[in-house]
């Protein structure tokens, strides 16, 4: 036995230098790591709600993208999204043939059909398969682990998977994998799933407070042992400040959860956040940059600027026009909004709009096709602003809101004791008094001023409205009315050290936009995006790629060739790579036996615990075979 083990770990450590050598040697630009994301694959309802199984079909659009990748990457690892099916219910054993079909052309893009790790992230629809008609059911229309992951990438221990219970009606709980964690080729991916709250409820965009604890305790253990690790964090719903975001209400919902995840990634420049699921409307596709959906955050949770030194924009087809696409957290003009009368500052509380005695950051953003409009984004305390722009709602009372509304700023000519008058101005600025007018949100040919007093008959901290009327431009109140009136101050904003990034995954599924207007068509959109990932030994790059058309189409135009967004970084070469691989495995249990042929106790990693010291011989766990040598 022991002569047999010296001789396997002699050709081990021969393969492994030359492993070494085609790694570092013959192809230095190879990637150490070719990610595929594609997102938002919504088969409809037509191709699945059907009679005989061998009807069901998948959409096009990801038939063909599949083909593509076949044809032109070598894929390492694929991670799906969410939202793997559209708004419908079907018996089992249709869903189950939806899931045997996805698993069947994912796997065919692969160079090798001996390796095919496919990651499933579970989206806010999918569970609607076996709930659209909220009549419980007996099947988990969210389990993509127990096949097909399960077989392509391995069984999840105890320690890497997360389960929570969701009510299923009459029929009790439903159990979940709400989230998990894989080593793929040496890298960890940490997934946190659609969970409890979307079984209830497609619409409710809450992640448990439980599932993100897990996340945050497994992230700790990951980069306890490598600080500068490249970690992929993946779910189906960003942050509701995602550039590029179709509104905030698209995004994770203000809750104890969201406010955990931001300040648990935070705490890991290297970690990126890949997510689905916002993918309507013509801010959804990338029109010319990658990082028109990357938003980069600091380690307060703060959005920064996307480009530094560090986190660069590749090469564009028209670079004359790329001064149109600056980061869009640069060219909004940021203010402290202060009343002249209390000297306090327009900000959100936790449960609404309010008055905050300390300096609150408002954004004001142009309001798309009405002149002189703006919409007013008022910042809250890190991640609780959500659904954030200031609205004149019910009955004047202002509040905050995911939907924008014009907003006019009037500037004061005259005050004094026979009155106040103001006229509206195209740029508002320092050193002038306002009042702040909206269009009401229910009759918008109301118009009301904002102003500092709270609404009395609710502890919602809304702000009460001034009615007012415009006249050719002009406003008149009472003398009196000096609640009405606000200043501007420039926001002085310090941001903590650059963080991670997050970024879209694309969609075969673009929908309610210039370029496809209406629903989409279950065939093929015009518009078809993924995002691939390359990862090196001294940069991550990220390329959104077109599945489909480019070029302008409807008076848009969508480049052929879309500018990668890279993050120049030092990649922590993992063993996996930088030695000899395990052929065609992805398992997290492993067998380790030292030099005498002597089992040690189960591992749960590649590598033996950190305790021990000296050359081991490892393989997976109830296998003879793939073998690999470890110090």
């Amino acid at each position: 036995m022991l002569r047999k083990l010296i001789l396997l770990l002699t050709a081990s450590l021969m393969l492994t230098v030359t492993t070494q050598a085609q790694t570092t040697g013959d192809d230095p630009e190879k990637p150490l790591l070719t990610l595929a994301c594609i997102s938002d694959i919504h088969t409809e309802r037509s191709l699945i709600d059907c009679t005989n199984l061998s009807d069901i079909a998948l959409r096009g659009s990801f038939l063909k993208t599949l083909t593509q990748l076949k044809k032109t990457e070598q894929i390492d690892v694929m991670l799906l999204g969410g939202d793997c099916t559209s708004d419908a219910t079907i018996p089992v054993a249709n869903w189950r043939q939806v899931r045997k079909l996805i698993a069947q052309y994912t796997r065919r893009a692969f160079p090798t059909t001996t390796s095919t790790p496919v990651i499933y992230v579970t989206g806010n629809h999918d569970y609607e398969v076996a709930n659209w008609d909220n009549i419980p059911k007996p099947y988990n229309a969210g389990d993509y682990y127990t096949f097909p992951m399960k077989d392509d990438i391995g069984e999840l221990t105890a320690d890497e998977a997360f389960y929570e219970d969701a009510d299923n009606g009459s029929l009790g709980t439903m159990r979940l994998l709400a989230a998990f964690h894989y080593v793929i080729n040496g890298f960890d991916f940490v997934i946190l799933n659609c969970g409890k709250h979307f079984f209830k409820s497609a619409w409710d965009y809450v992640y448990s407070e439980e599932s993100v604890q897990w996340v945050a305790d497994k992230l700790a253990e990951i980069y306890a042992d490598d600080p500068d690790k490249t970690v992929f964090f993946a779910l189906h719903v960003p942050f509701s400040d995602s550039n590029s975001i179709r509104e905030p209400s698209k995004g994770i919902a203000s809750s104890p959860g969201e406010k955990l995840l931001k300040q648990t990634l935070s705490k890991y420049p290297n970690l990126i956040m890949l997510y689905g699921h916002d993918h309507g409307g013509d801010k959804a596709y990338t029109r010319r940059k990658t990082s028109q959906r990357v938003t980069h955050y600091d380690m307060d949770g703060n959005v920064i600027a996307t480009t530094d030194g560090t986190h660069v924009d590749g090469a564009t087809q028209d670079p004359e026009n790329d001064e149109a696409d600056q980061d869009p957290h640069q060219r909004d003009p940021q203010y402290y909004v202060r009343s002249q009368q209390s000297g306090e500052y327009l900000g959100f509380n936790p449960r609404n709009l309010g008055m905050v005695t300390d300096p609150t950051v408002t954004t004001i953003e142009p309001y798309d096709g009405t002149e002189a409009a703006f919409a007013l984004k008022v910042s809250g305390s890190g991640s609780e602003a959500n659904g954030n722009y200031m609205i004149s709602s019910s009955e004047g009372r202002f509040s905050a809101n995911a939907n924008k509304y014009p907003t006019y700023f009037y500037k004061v000519t005259k005050q004094d004791n026979t009155g106040i008058e103001a006229e509206r101005v195209a740029e508002p600025g320092i050193d002038d008094t306002y009042l702040i007018v909206a269009e009401n949100a229910k009759d918008r040919s109301k118009l009301y001023a904002v102003t500092n007093q709270g609404y009395p008959t609710t502890n919602s901290n809304r702000l009460v409205g001034l009615s007012v009327t415009d006249n050719g431009g002009k406003i008149k109140v009472a003398a009196s009315q000096t609640k009405a009136l606000w200043q501007l101050e420039p926001a002085v904003i310090e941001y903590a050290a650059p963080s991670f990034f997050s970024a879209f995954m694309g969609s075969m599924r673009y929908y309610y936009n210039t370029i496809d207007p209406g629903d989409m068509p279950v065939e093929t959109p015009n518009i078809v995006q993924a995002l691939m990932v390359y990862v090196y030994t001294d940069r991550v790059e990220l390329h959104m790629k077109n599945y489909n058309r480019s070029g302008t189409i409807n008076g848009i135009t969508v480049n052929k060739q879309l500018a990668p967004y890279i993050s120049y970084r030092k990649v922590s070469v993992p063993s996996a790579v930088r030695g000899v691989q395990l052929k065609d495995v992805h398992v997290e249990s492993y067998d380790v036996y030292d030099l005498q042929g002597r089992r040690l106790a189960p591992q749960s990693s590649s590598r033996p615990s950190s305790s021990r010291h000296g050359l081991y011989i490892v393989r997976p766990h109830g296998q003879s075979q793939a073998v690999k040598v470890v110090r």
